[in-house]
């Protein structure tokens, strides 16, 4: 299965069928696509508007991948970071590509360096988000789970099994590069490169 297969499937987890709350400023939503970009998507191939209702899977997922996945997180999949395309990805469907992008700039450096440091920023700037959203009050609970979920899966994907992918490790004020290391109970084990 592909980064992508995997990621949209996570995301999916979250996203319900066909809802028009009230309280949603996206308006009418069917499988996290709103009625605005099911429109914008099919005016762009030129065909005609029609209820978000009655979007297919085809549809969900070239949307999906052309929106969000490509500009937000297909980068990181490529440079080897499946955990950090995944909450990308995540960012962009919640929060924009956007606003996605500029949690990554902010942060690029860390994630490069620092993948698992990096996605904790990550999480923390968007906690940090949507608690300022006005919305909080009424769907504040749901996205913090959804949240919570979608950086525990994307931490284990970029740690599989305790492997930890770092390039240089710092120990009594000397740097060591590294192959790979990993966490075995309290003690960690290091291949130098």
């Amino acid at each position: 299965m592909s980064t992508f297969e995997l990621a949209l499937a996570e995301v999916l987890r979250w996203e319900g069928g066909y809802v028009n709350d009230a309280n949603d400023p996206g308006g009418a939503t069917n499988r996290g696509i709103t009625q605005a970009t099911y429109n914008a998507w099919r005016r762009d191939r030129g065909e005609p508007p029609r209820p978000v209702a009655e979007i297919g899977e085809d549809e969900v997922r070239a949307i999906y991948r052309e929106r969000y996945w490509v500009p937000a997180a297909a980068y990181w999949d490529a440079a080897g970071h499946p955990g950090i395309a995944l909450y990308l990805f995540d960012a962009a469907v919640q929060h924009g590509v956007s606003t996605a992008r500029a949690f990554e700039r902010r942060l690029a450096d860390v994630l490069r360096l620092h993948p698992l440091l990096g996605l904790a920023y990550l999480h923390r700037d968007r906690t940090l988000y949507y608690a300022r959203l006005r919305h909080f009050a009424h769907f504040g609970r749901g996205w913090m789970r959804r949240i919570a979920s979608i950086y525990a899966r994307a931490m284990e994907l970029e740690h599989p099994g305790g492997l930890i992918r770092v390039h240089r490790f710092f120990l009594d004020g000397h740097e060591h590069p590294l192959a790979a290391a990993r966490w075995v109970g309290e003690k960690l084990y290091v291949r130098r490169a």
